[in-house]
């Protein structure tokens, strides 16, 4: 079995059947009505350091609460406080180790709060957190109200608490070999206390020590990673990648989000290391062939300010929030793709600023200069990122003018198809039966032996036209959970095919062998290849 990234463990109150009152049966020696945990792991992403999602002898700590209390002495119920549960097989149930759970006497009911990994001599409700050690810590406090009457058999779901990073080495010395690589991170704090009354991480900004990554891989290609305490903010921590007599140094530009793995491809060339985002989140897609695509410069731009957030979604986002990733080919100077979130909280009237500027991400050699368009032609400084689509604000409207957002696009397709796409695009991310959209805007050139096109900018610096832009999509369907994707793949010039047209949509997986990338690379992998063959607007694109 693989891995999960996002972890969803679920606990179900009965050996089988939960919802079924014959289930509930008496305990032979107490006569009391026998509170009884199987545990089902739900496949998705990378979380664990071990080659199998259980191993044998894991254990994970229950405690029993009055309903609507707080994890405190006087509300456990009958002294159930720690008990622990072990999967002998690493099958994933989990079966107790000595004291039994009984559910509540009469018309009482419970909260149940559980954690992993198992800690016998757990201090009072606060779980301490050594980075040193590299734990994983999984968390679990959403089933409440559990009675005889209310089983609540769609059980726990355990959420990580604390961050992972990964860094894909390469090389481009004269022998590319990676030899002896050792990787640290320096700045990281080290030392925190989880609340399990809480749910919440109170870390020892004291505690900074250097971490040494764990190395797996060949001479050629190496994977280094390590577990890290969140952060509040970014730049706080350096990685030092050590190699023969060579050192480099690179600066952690964000925060790290609880639960979150972040994953990065690093080329130790030259000076400085070079680096590109390998797929944190699920719209930033990855290049299939050799880990990072050539001639190639990332950027991904978080949101700055967060006050005009309301308070419900900072809840449920409390660090960084991203804007949107960028992968931009510096030799044809436009973009790979350009991929971001789409939600109506990024999304209000007006805030238009037309602030056309460099990408400060990107280096501002390889963009393309675009403050008066590009000279002498009928094309448009075409945003992937559309501004209607970021316009909350004047400040985060500012980044969708970045040129390196830009494509040069026939005109008459920017303003008619393409905009009618986009908005259809907006209409999409404000449907209340569906969860977040996932977005990706790309250009495709023209395939060898058929020639370039090429505009100028103000510089006189060349770039190549686009043959085609493309929108891939993907949501979830919150009543079903199942995903669904689509991909309007739309020629560069002014056709007057409307995008709805069959001869403007594709599915992911077609995109995928024409461009090389893996797209929506963080899909459960027993869903993903179903969910990329669809190329129909209906039902989920009506």
């Amino acid at each position: 079995m693989k891995r999960p990234f996002y972890l969803y463990l679920l606990l179900l109150l009965t050996a089988s059947n939960c919802g079924k009152e014959s289930d509930l049966l008496p305990d032979t020696e107490t006569g009391k009505t026998l509170l009884r945990f199987s545990a089902v792991l739900f496949e998705n992403d990378i979380t664990r350091a071990g080659g199998t999602a259980w191993d044998s002898g894991d254990e994970i700590g229950v405690f029993a609460v009055k309903h609507q209390s707080a994890l405190a002495p006087g509300n456990i119920i009958d002294n159930n406080e720690n008990l622990p549960f072990v999967t002998t097989s690493g099958d994933g149930f989990f079966y107790a180790k000595g004291k039994k759970i009984y559910y509540p006497e009469k018309e009482a009911s419970m909260d149940i709060v559980a954690y992993y990994p198992y800690k016998s001599d757990l201090n009072g409700y606060d779980y301490p957190v050594d980075i040193t050690e590299q734990p994983e810590i999984f968390y679990s406090n959403n089933l409440t109200d559990v009675n005889k009457d209310n089983p609540q058999n769609n059980g726990l779901q355990f959420r990580r608490i604390l961050s992972r990073v990964v860094f894909n080495v390469t090389s481009h010395t004269s022998d590319g070999s990676l030899e002896g690589l050792t990787v640290s991170i320096n700045g990281a704090k080290t030392l925190a206390s989880f609340s399990l009354s809480a749910g919440t991480l109170s870390v020892d900004e004291e505690s900074v020590k250097t971490i040494t990554m764990d190395i797996s891989g060949g001479n050629m290609q190496k994977q280094a990673s390590a577990v890290l305490l969140p952060t509040d903010q970014g730049n706080e921590m350096s990685a030092q990648f050590t190699v023969g007599n060579k050192t480099f140094t690179w600066t952690v530009p964000h925060a790290l989000e609880a639960g979150k793995v972040y994953r990065y491809d690093i080329k130790l060339d030259g000076l400085s290391p070079v680096v590109g985002l390998s797929s944190p989140y699920m719209e930033i897609p990855v290049y299939a062939t050799s880990g990072t695509a050539p001639h190639s410069a990332a950027a991904l731009h978080m949101v700055g300010n967060k006050n005009w957030l309301n308070s419900t979604y900072l809840s449920n986002s409390p660090n960084d929030i991203r804007n949107y990733s960028i992968l931009f080919d510096t030799q044809n100077r436009v973009p790979y793709w350009v991929a971001f979130p789409m939600h109506p909280v990024y999304m209000a009237s007006g805030n238009r600023t037309d602030a056309w500027e460099y990408d400060p991400n990107i280096p501002r050699n390889v963009q393309p200069n675009l403050y008066s368009g590009w000279n002498g032609q009928s094309v448009d400084r075409g945003h992937l990122l559309a501004s209607a689509d970021r316009n909350a604000t004047r400040e985060i409207n500012k980044t969708t003018f970045y040129f390196t957002n830009m494509a040069p696009q026939n005109s008459s397709m920017n303003s008619g198809s393409w905009a009618q796409l986009e908005g259809k695009v907006r209409s999409w991310s404000e449907q209340p039966g569906y969860d977040t959209l996932y977005v990706v805007t790309g250009c495709i050139l023209p395939e060898t032996p058929e020639p370039l096109t090429y505009v100028e900018d103000n510089d006189g610096k060349k770039s190549v036209v686009p043959k085609y832009l493309y929108k891939a999509l993907l949501r979830k369907n919150n009543s079903t959970g199942g995903y669904s994707s689509i991909v309007f793949k739309m020629e560069n010039e002014n056709t007057g095919i409307p995008y709805t047209d069959s001869r403007n949509i594709i599915s992911v997986a077609e995109l995928e062998r024409e461009t090389g990338f893996t797209f929506f690379p963080n899909l459960p992998e027993g869903a993903a290849a179903s969910v990329k063959k669809n190329k129909s607007m209906s039902p989920d694109w009506n």
